[in-house]
């Protein structure tokens, strides 16, 4: 029987060459590599631009680590042939090749997908994109921010002046990410079982808007439901309230719950009143409920009446930022974390990924590469002697 303290490793002995930068694209690959896949991140002269998003020490980023980890990497100017060599002799034995380029710009630079399916006839190819292959928008450029405005995402997000504000997380990103994971393993079984390799077309758009498809849907059926302001639940009380040392979150999803909610709050009166008893008269009288339910929490601890709640079995969460969830008791008891030493970040915190067993110090999946680091070594095995790889590294096609 195979544990979860054993490593879960399918992909090993795929090769998977790595051309994308950002979050997205780099995600994804990472996510192959965590399951055994070899992979190898070409990176331009000037580096992945990951490497500068964010507080940077050394030539990385809290966003280039946790993206590119266990990784492989080497620098490739792809305005050089012989660059553009050193690459295509990568891709002859890859099974999977992903770029992250606008439609065309891989095509113009020598690395479509004609180009690396000449060289690896059952290549799953990855396109990562903001807007996709086709379309009036394909060529546009792309950002977290303008995907979030575009999909609809800010339009669930509005501040308190009513305007559509950016979530303060890079949300399609990561969500290309996973979406382009499942697709290129998806497309690896299929390749495993004869059917060959494929273009992947993964954008950025189609993926938000996959992600919201409840919402769209929601849209269709109940007309004008999409432009109710967000502060009002679906479920009231559900929602955020201060403690008196700092906020909480109650989900009220069924009616025994508010029933229990009021009695920890000892507000037998709220739990008895006619304008509470269902869900449709707390909506409309939810502002009126709000009042009274946040009188009664502004005056009772947090770590108090969590306490409370789960005993009374009412669905509940301190409001965490990124520094308390990673303290918090029951993360560190199931080992969500490993705290692992980054050569130039210093003790960070890896989360071990759903479903497989946690990182161990040391282990080469959990460490990104610095710049270049791997380009002698791989080279050598393309079969350049150390005389092509130093004439290489004298023109700059590789660094």
């Amino acid at each position: 029987m195979v544990t979860q303290t054993s490593p879960m490793l399918p992909f090993k002995g795929l090769r998977v060459v790595d051309m994308t930068q950002g979050l997205a694209g780099p995600f994804c690959a990472m996510l192959l590599g965590h399951y055994g896949a070899t992979v190898i991140k070409v990176e331009p002269p000037e580096g992945d631009w990951s490497r500068t998003l964010g507080a940077t020490k050394g030539d990385r980023t809290p966003a280039y680590t946790t993206c590119n980890r266990g990784k492989q990497a080497l620098v490739v100017d792809l305005k050089q042939k012989a660059g553009l060599e050193v690459v295509l002799k990568l891709a002859e034995d890859c099974d999977v090749f992903l770029e992250s380029n606008r439609q065309g710009v891989a095509d113009r630079l020598g690395i479509g997908y004609e180009a690396i399916r000449a060289v690896s006839p059952d290549v799953v190819y990855g396109s990562v994109t903001g807007f996709g292959q086709s379309g009036a928008y394909a060529s546009r450029p792309a950002t977290d921010a303008i995907l979030q405005a575009f999909t609809g995402l800010m339009s669930r997000n509005r501040g308190a002046d009513g305007q559509p504000r950016r979530i303060g997380y890079a949300v399609p990103d990561y969500t290309t990410g996973l979406m382009a994971y499942q697709s290129v393993s998806t497309a690896l079984y299929a390749k495993a079982v004869g059917q060959g390799g494929r273009h992947l077309d993964i954008s950025l758009m189609r993926s938000m808007l996959f992600y919201q498809q409840h919402g769209l849907v929601q849209e269709a059926v109940e007309p004008g439901s999409s432009r109710a302001p967000v502060e009002q639940s679906p479920l009231p009380p559900t929602g955020t309230f201060q403690t008196a040392d700092g906020p909480i979150n109650i989900s009220i999803v069924r009616e025994k719950f508010f029933q229990s909610l009021c009695a920890v709050l000892d507000l037998p009166e709220v739990a008895s009143d006619p304008r509470f008893t269902t869900l449709a008269t707390r909506r409309d009288h939810e502002e009126v409920l709000r009042v009274v339910l946040a009188d009664a929490i502004i005056s009772r601890g947090r770590d108090e009446l969590c306490a409370a709640f789960a005993a009374a079995d009412v669905p509940h969460a301190p409001v965490h930022d990124y520094a308390s969830v990673v303290q918090d008791s029951h993360v560190q008891e199931t080992g969500t974390l490993a705290w692992l030493e980054d050569a130039a970040l210093g003790s960070v915190p890896i989360v071990n990924l759903p479903g497989t067993a946690p990182l161990a110090a040391g282990d080469p999946r959990g460490i990104a590469p610095r710049q270049g680091e791997h380009t002698a070594s791989l080279l050598g095995e393309l079969g350049y002697d150390p005389e092509a790889l130093a004439a290489l590294l004298e023109t700059g096609a590789v660094a």
